[in-house]
């Protein structure tokens, strides 16, 4: 009979796709498959069950037949923090062993895959944002994460919304003239402004369709004043969370190490330079790269559950394995 290969999975579950990886006890990854959203916040439990399902099963498909899931590890946007036993099993009972499983905020596997345990502040800035800082002793703090109707400001979705009420407030003549009328009426696929409201309201509209148009005026109406305005408000908007958590803290490196995670702030320059300028007004940081992007640093959780220390060698082969797998493989010649 042949023996098992012990296999720890990352997941970094997202609010609008989530990615899967599985390595194996060297840090080499042997697979990677992608899904939606996991945040049953946001959606549903039963649609997060069924991305987390095509999400494994994608990944069992790539693997050897003897494997065993000896440890998981999932960020899950819909979390603050560590899930309750109840919200692991809902999500992930008959899909995962659950009993090796760990369910936690997908802040802090971000924030575990930029920093490998250490000090600073990673800002996250994607479809909604959050903001975990830690400081020298591994003390956390963490601001931001209520969602697209209790908070979120900076991210995709308030991008979007703001630019929308812009537009809204330009045809009523309460606001500036801006590009952005002709731009959301492109995007909704609507001739008139007053077409978008069925869209919206509709009940097949999401937050995640709906954040996507932030990355689409991004692209298309970036010169445009009232939008300009927009991100320069959303880049003051994700300082003031990263201030508030390094001052809870009470990291004393200066300048704090600085990591950025989400389509907003590593895409959207606008955003990134009025962040970086607000918030080196109040607190000096230096702005760093991630060891490792979320769904590794997911991995690396996974890892030290099984009681692996994960050295630089193993960061190293984390790294180079998941870009080989990423290449297209060579044609045949």
């Amino acid at each position: 009979m042949h023996d098992r290969l012990p296999v720890m999975i990352g997941i970094d579950g997202g609010a609008t796709y989530s990615y899967g990886i599985a390595v194996d006890s060297n840090a080499r990854v042997l697979a990677f498959a992608q899904s939606g959203s996991l945040s049953f916040l946001g959606s549903s439990m039963v649609e997060a069950r069924r991305n987390l399902n095509q999400l494994v099963k994608a990944l069992e498909l790539k693997l050897p037949l003897q494997n065993e899931f000896a440890s998981v590890v999932i960020g899950c946007a819909a979390l603050f923090a560590e899930a309750t036993e109840t919200q692991k099993e809902l999500l992930c009972k008959g899909i995962l062993p659950v009993f090796r499983t760990r369910l936690v905020s997908d802040c802090l596997t971000a924030f575990h895959g930029a920093t490998l345990g250490g000090p600073g502040v990673l800002v996250t800035g994607g479809t909604g944002s959050i903001t975990v800082a830690q400081n020298e002793a591994g003390e956390f703090s963490q601001v931001g994460g209520w969602g697209h109707i209790l908070g979120d400001a900076g991210g995709a979705y308030w991008i979007a919304l703001e630019s929308a009420k812009a537009a809204i407030a330009a045809v009523e003549g309460l606001g500036p003239q801006t590009s952005l009328i002709d731009l959301v009426c492109r995007w909704f696929e609507v001739k008139d402004l007053t077409d978008i409201v069925p869209v919206f309201y509709g009940s097949k509209f999401s937050k995640d369709k709906f954040a996507a148009l932030a990355g689409f005026l991004a692209a298309e109406g970036g010169e445009d004043a009232v939008f300009q305005q927009i991100c320069q408000r959303a880049g003051r908007e994700l300082a003031r969370q990263a201030q508030t958590a390094l001052q809870l803290c009470g990291l004393k490196i200066r300048p704090a190490p600085l990591f950025l995670n989400g389509s907003v702030v590593t895409k959207n320059g606008l955003v990134r330079e009025s962040l970086l300028k607000h918030l080196n007004q109040a607190y000096p940081v230096q702005l760093c790269q991630a060891q490792l992007p979320p769904v590794l640093g997911a991995a690396a959780l996974a890892m030290g559950s099984r009681g692996l220390e994960v050295t630089p060698q193993f960061v190293k082969n984390l790294l180079e394995s998941s870009q080989r797998l990423a290449q297209p493989a060579p044609k045949a010649t």
